[in-house]
């Protein structure tokens, strides 16, 4: 399995995050789950369905380049803060934060 570059998935959860009542709510009112009890890459396959639908092929392009391109003066090789184990861990502890947030 590839995984998307630790950027992609901070970028989805920042948009989910910005539009917290309409993606709790557009999840709910589709499935009745809970989005923060989703597993993290689920997760993020779930706000980037709620944010692409609807959209022409080319706004979809624009978007998902928007996510994909590298943040500014990135230099990534060979630093262990962006391993996939640190990325990983940094995602499950964003993940918990919403979650605290959520009950709160």
């Amino acid at each position: 399995m590839v995984r998307p570059p630790y950027w992609v998935g901070q970028r989805l959860l920042t948009l989910a995050v910005k539009r917290w009542p309409e993606f709790h709510g557009s999840v709910l009112l589709r499935t009745c789950l809970e989005p923060l009890d989703l597993p993290l890459p689920s997760l993020l396959d779930v706000i980037y369905a709620w944010w692409v639908e609807g959209g022409t092929e080319k706004d979809v392009a624009k978007f998902r380049h928007a996510l994909e391109t590298p943040p500014a003066a990135a230099d990534l090789n060979g630093r262990d803060e962006w391993s996939d184990d640190e990325t990983d861990e940094s995602f499950s502890r964003a993940l918990s934060g919403m979650r605290r947030a959520a009950r709160g």
